[in-house]
């Protein structure tokens, strides 16, 4: 019976090294699965932001257009060379601020399309790493159960032993 209980001892011992092997391993990947989801959630927040601000600059742009066909519009009907510059003027103001917002739209599109990539890839890392741990765990699972399996066992020949004392 003693061999038997050291048997079942050894077997018992192997398997909660299995589980914690596992567990360590479980813990390395959540380890590094929180920057990546980090890193996601920190993409998410600069795409949103984005969004806004070429959204903020595409209307100034429509509000500049209307601006500027509205002082050509004046051009046409002023009457003096003076009012005429005043307008220029203000044209040329118009057209280098409508030039310097189409640069920073397609500037933030280009940041807007390195980011949707960026994120792309730590979404795919972030699923082989779920996928990864998810499998870790269904071994945590099995080893706890198989140990369970082996202490009923372990119950039953104890009782059957005492019975038979």
């Amino acid at each position: 019976m003693e061999q038997f209980v050291q048997d079942f001892e050894i077997n018992v011992g192997h398997f909660k090294k299995a589980l914690e092997k596992e567990r360590k391993k479980l813990e390395e990947i959540e380890h590094e699965l929180e920057p990546v989801k980090q890193r996601l959630q920190e993409i998410e927040n600069e795409i949103i932001l984005i969004q806004r601000e070429i959204k903020e600059n595409e209307a100034r742009i429509k509000e500049i257009k209307n601006h500027i066909k509205r002082i050509q519009m004046k051009t046409l009907e002023a009457e003096t060379d003076r009012q005429i510059e005043m307008l220029e003027r203000d044209r040329e103001r118009l057209v280098k601020e409508l030039n310097e917002r189409k640069a920073k739209i397609a500037e933030l599109k280009e940041k807007y399309q390195d980011l949707l990539i960026e994120e792309n890839d730590l979404m795919k890392k972030e699923f082989e790493l779920e996928e990864k741990k998810r499998l870790h765990e269904e071994r945590i699972q099995k080893y706890l159960r198989r140990i369970e399996q082996i202490m009923k066992q372990i119950q039953r020949e104890i009782d059957i032993y005492r019975t038979l004392q």
